[in-house]
């Protein structure tokens, strides 16, 4: 779509406008790690990267606070991308409407990198090569018949390296930074409610059988990065939290005696002292004192004893205290949920 002449009309509606894009500057990295002191990055939360070729790889750089994309050293084309239409009533406010992207990048190497708005039946996008710094902005007339609406960074270039610092998609013909995101909160988040028991939109229950994710919902997807385990569609599974309570991460903090014995959580492969792990119900190793005596004299006399005879070669127990079927506090039954938009 070219670029149509910008009138003040066109700001105060951009202005009125929400960020369509989750984490447009990197922030957030549910899946980073600690190795040796240093923080390991990976993908950022809610951005899918593919990049099949040999050598690829994609990190941040919190100096610049730049996201740097090493492209694999083939030309196999290498994709880091968002699906923006990921919210509920997306298809009353997006299809028919123009979008407007803007991208700040540096090219380190010359060659192709393109920024693409694709609705599933059109697209629109904008190249650049040369070296240095770039502010990419494009529009697209989004289909009415629009399936999707997916934010694309691409580049088929051999060891090509990129460092994006922002991008963001709004409503309107121009893109404007630091908007609202239309996600108010953070993806991932665990959400609890006492007076429903139904999750409310852009949250999934934690309260009932576990389901797989679907091409709806990539941004959830890449945080939870298969956590919960993989389904048989290739994306990730949520979490059964049905009847569990909840602990605090130990961290090594040595309050949960046995956090490296934890297990994995559904049919994940995370074990040990992580966020999302469980362990079953145990006792804490103890003993009941028991107050009689094995070598009291049993008094003379022809009416009845007043004491017991203890055969100590044989097992005791101690009387039956309750008859519940579990060890538990007092507690109140609540839905978890957790947010995907």
């Amino acid at each position: 779509m070219e670029n149509a002449t910008i009138t003040t009309e066109d700001y105060l509606y951009a202005l009125g406008q929400n960020n369509l894009v989750y984490n447009d500057d990197f922030r957030y990295f549910s899946n980073q790690t600690s190795k040796n002191g240093a923080i390991i990055y990976g993908i950022p939360d809610g951005w899918l990267y593919i990049d099949n070729g040999a050598n690829g790889k994609i990190s941040f750089d919190s100096n610049s606070s730049q996201l740097v994309i090493l492209k694999s050293q083939t030309s196999d084309e290498m994709t880091f991308r968002q699906a923006l239409h990921e919210f509920p009533r997306w298809k009353q406010m997006l299809p028919g409407e123009t979008a407007a992207a803007q991208v700040i990048l540096n090219l380190k190497v010359n060659g192709e990198v393109t920024v693409q708005l694709s609705d599933g039946i059109d697209s629109s996008s904008v190249t650049v090569s040369q070296t240095g710094d770039h502010e990419l902005n494009l529009q697209h007339k989004i289909n009415p018949s629009a399936t999707k609406l997916i934010l694309t960074i691409s580049s088929k270039v051999p060891n090509a390296e990129i460092r994006i610092s922002y991008c963001c998609t709004n409503l309107g013909l121009i893109a404007l930074k630091n908007l609202p995101c239309i996600i108010q909160g953070v993806i991932g988040e665990r959400r609890q409610y006492i007076a429903t028991e139904f999750a409310p939109e852009g949250e999934f229950s934690l309260c009932t059988a576990p389901i797989e994710l679907d091409t709806n919902y990539t941004r959830l997807n890449s945080v939870l990065n298969y956590r919960f385990g993989k389904g048989p569609n290739g994306f990730s599974m949520l979490l059964d939290m049905r009847g569990y309570f909840s602990r605090a991460w130990n961290n090594q903090a040595g309050v949960d005696m046995n956090a490296t014995e934890r297990k994995a959580p559904g049919t994940g492969t995370i074990t040990g002292d992580h966020v999302s792990t469980f362990e079953n119900d145990i006792f804490k190793k103890h003993d009941h004192g028991l107050k009689f005596s094995t070598t009291a004299m049993i008094p003379p006399g022809n009416g009845p004893t007043p004491m017991s005879i203890i055969d100590t070669k044989s097992n005791s127990r101690t009387d039956v205290e309750a008859d519940g079927l579990e060890t538990r506090p007092k507690n109140i039954a609540e839905l978890y949920t957790i947010k995907w938009a």
